[in-house]
């Protein structure tokens, strides 16, 4: 797969699914105490990747042959992630209960990438050019900067209802995340 200038869709993709991979190894190397900010660093991060990709990449690869089926085996790994999230907020992070939870959902996170990066980059490569790459890499960032940062498993992960519900949710996370840390 030949991949474009950094900050095409599919890098910017590629390097969150490398940051978020750096933020697992995080872990090991924090004492309990300090899991809590990484947690929340860590929910943010994959919860706006995952929104902005619903939102700006998995339309466009579901235009592509055999792309359906690959988004709807994506988005269920996604469902699989926000159920262990959103259980998770509810867990004492200096825990081996919470531990064991990080590290499934690692393991369902990293699988959930892989396969992206196997079945679905190379049909945004291989379908669009590197100029129209480049703009669903400038509507991706501008998507995850608009995201909700926590896990909402009930929510629409399909248009319309992710572009109806999800700037409500961002607001509600948002005004939650102002009220925890006053």
């Amino acid at each position: 797969m030949t991949i474009g200038p950094a900050d095409d869709v599919v890098s910017l993709l590629t390097q969150d699914h490398e940051a978020v991979k750096q933020r697992f190894v995080e872990f090991d190397g924090v004492p309990p105490e300090a899991r809590a900010e990484l947690f929340w660093k860590l929910t943010d991060q994959l919860v706006r990747h995952e929104v902005a990709e619903e939102v700006v990449v998995h339309p466009v690869i579901r235009e592509e042959p055999g792309g359906e089926a690959i988004i709807e085996a994506r988005l269920a790994e996604e469902e699989e992630a926000e159920r262990l999230l959103a259980r998770m907020e509810k867990l004492d992070p200096t825990t081996e209960e919470f531990m064991g939870a990080l590290r499934d959902l690692e393991s369902a996170v990293l699988n959930h990438a892989e396969m992206e990066e196997y079945e679905a980059f190379p049909l945004l490569v291989g379908n669009e050019d590197n100029g129209r790459l480049l703009l669903l890499g400038q509507k991706y960032k501008g998507a995850k900067l608009e995201a909700p940062n926590h896990p909402h498993p009930h929510a629409p992960n399909t248009p319309p209802g992710n572009k109806i519900v999800g700037p409500f949710a961002a607001f509600f996370d948002r005004l939650r995340d102002s009220a925890r840390s006053a």
